[in-house]
């Protein structure tokens, strides 16, 4: 997968980098997927962003399953069913929910901007980690809560798709806390969050290949807003033969469940 370039903090880095499960079993993976071909007896299969189709053939959760689903999945492989067409047998040991949602249109907030704005909120996040994997950008983010709400943050992703320049995709992500952040006399804990959206639907009609710049607000070592930025290229059906492999490139860990 090709990364955003994003300046993080070793700290949030370090969340990521070190759950151990990874390291001691070399024969577990983890990768972004869509769910799909579900059946009746909740039988289905994961492509995953590299272009690898996992039949799974046994199953260690007793999620609710349904086709289109975005997930995160930790599995081991049983066996090749089909190399020629990277498909293989898998057995889940687990899987995270993404929260995957339409991308909101900059000109649809125009229409009514002041509730719009206000609905989105604008609070800081505290650090971020993009990546595109085949039609999407996954982004792992670390924000502020506080333990005592049930209240579920929201996070948007917003196309500017007022520019007139079609060279470039510009989204900016944006972070709802609902008043959980410093200075209104809570005590706030950092949470670990994961979320997708769909890229490949903004392309230019004729384009497979396009920069995006993703822009946010993040806080600084005093928790005063700063803007952030980081820019990279989305190719459409970027999934090479190549590429098509397995890896441990992210963790799969506890996260902070957000709508």
């Amino acid at each position: 997968m090709k990364k955003i370039v994003l300046k993080l903090s070793l700290g949030f880095l370090s969340v990521f980098l070190l759950f151990s499960c990874l390291d001691e079993n070399d024969d577990i993976y983890v990768s972004y997927g869509v769910i799909q071909n579900v059946n009746s007896n909740n039988d289905y299969e994961i492509l995953t962003d590299k272009g690898n189709a996992l039949v799974v053939t046994r199953s260690l959760t007793s999620r609710t399953i349904e086709n289109d689903m975005r997930v995160l999945v930790n599995y081991e492989i049983i066996s090749e069913k089909d190399k020629s067409k990277n498909v293989f047998e898998i057995k889940v040991n687990g899987f995270y929910n993404l929260l995957t949602k339409p991308v909101v249109k900059e000109s649809f907030i125009l229409q009514d901007e002041e509730s719009r704005r206000d609905s989105i909120g604008n609070d800081p996040f505290s650090g971020i980690s993009a990546r595109f994997g085949g039609d999407y950008i996954n982004i792992d983010f670390e924000l502020l809560h506080s333990q005592s709400s049930d209240n579920k943050h929201m996070i948007n992703i917003v196309h500017d798709d007022t520019r007139t320049n079609a060279d470039t995709i510009y989204l900016s992500l944006y972070h709802n806390a609902y008043g959980e952040v410093p200075g209104q006399g809570l005590y706030l804990y950092r949470g670990i969050g994961r979320c997708s959206f769909k890229v490949s639907d903004l392309l230019p009609q004729g384009v497979s290949s396009i920069p995006v710049k993703l822009m946010w607000t993040e806080y600084d070592n005093n928790n005063k807003p700063k803007e952030r930025s980081g820019t990279d290229v989305f190719k459409q059906g970027s999934a090479s033969e190549k590429d098509k492999s397995f890896s441990r490139e992210v963790s799969y860990d506890t996260y902070f469940e957000v709508k």
